[in-house]
């Protein structure tokens, strides 16, 4: 923690008093006046969150406490949750927007998948994808449209874990947007027992770090260690959040140890939003606010 202000000139008074006693002579200047108690307090947004269902008296402790933890991470300042009569009121300082109150309930869906086959959203076959992509994927694969615009490209078909997929990927840096098929998936959100957002200093910008379970952890190993000695682009390993794909790392070798990093041009409010949902999977479903409104603290 940072020293004060009283702390730090303390600190400082003392180096001169060691350096020479004439700093010492005179008497310490006045301490500054006590701030105004009659400032007035910052202003708070409070939210009510309901559920189809009332929540027993234990089940909504547990959600309050996720739910404090979920805005704490997120970046809300001075997040405080009371739980009465079946719902969860949060308040926070300051103003939030409805994007970021959306962000407190929402439950993404996290899968890490092997790369089949890559290729360019909107190439010809001919051009067409690296890898091997089974007859019965190919049609498929060739109608995915990702284009270059995320909001008109047509979605992927919906996927279960347990099958192979299609997905699109982000743009690159020339403008092309990437489609794959991808094997089932290896590891999931159940999977992660935390998580969070993270400054890479080295280039890489803001990056979402997770935490594998013990079973996640040696499901993540075996994964890396199968793929890293496979051709491109079989040696890829993708990160789906909510059935896209965020990044598609090549991997070298097995990854031990029970951690992972997604990188994928993240905002700090995109990383912090994600590791914070992906970190406090225990919210009920069906949460959902009902009504906000701007007050004044207390």
């Amino acid at each position: 923690m940072k020293p004060s202000r009283r702390t730090a000139g303390s600190t400082a008074l003392l180096l001169a008093c060691a350096l020479g006693t004439a700093a010492c002579d005179s008497d310490p200047a006045p301490a500054p006046p006590p701030a105004s108690s009659s400032a007035p307090a910052a202003p708070r947004t409070t939210t009510t969150f309901t559920t189809d269902r009332p929540l027993g008296a234990d089940a909504l402790d547990r959600a309050a406490e996720q739910l404090r933890h979920r805005a704490e991470l997120l970046g809300l300042a001075d997040p405080e949750v009371t739980a009465a009569d079946g719902t969860l009121v949060l308040s926070v300082t300051g103003p939030v927007d409805g994007d970021r109150i959306a962000a407190l309930t929402h439950r993404p869906v996290l899968e890490l998948r092997p790369v089949l086959a890559a290729g360019a959203s909107g190439a010809a076959p001919a051009d067409g994808a690296t890898g091997d992509v089974p007859a019965q994927w190919k049609d498929r694969f060739a109608a995915l449209d990702c284009g270059t615009d995320p909001a008109t490209s047509a979605p992927a078909a919906p996927t279960t874990p347990a099958a192979e997929a299609v997905a699109c990927g982000s743009t690159d840096p020339s403008g092309v947007r990437w489609k794959f098929l991808l094997g089932p998936a290896a590891l999931q959100g159940s999977d992660v027992a935390g998580s969070t957002a993270e400054f890479d200093q080295n280039g890489a910008g803001w990056q979402v770090q997770l935490h594998f379970t013990t079973a996640g952890g040696a499901a993540f190993a075996d994964l890396t260690g199968r793929i890293a000695v496979l051709q491109d682009p079989a040696n890829q390993l993708a990160v789906l959040v909510d059935g896209a794909v965020v990044s598609h790392p090549y991997v070298s070798q097995a990854i031990t140890g029970g951690q992972a990093v997604i990188s994928g041009s993240f905002s700090k409010e995109e990383a912090q939003e994600l590791a914070a949902q992906l970190a406090t999977p225990a919210l009920p479903a069906d949460l959902r606010p009902s009504d906000t409104t701007a007050t004044s603290a207390p």
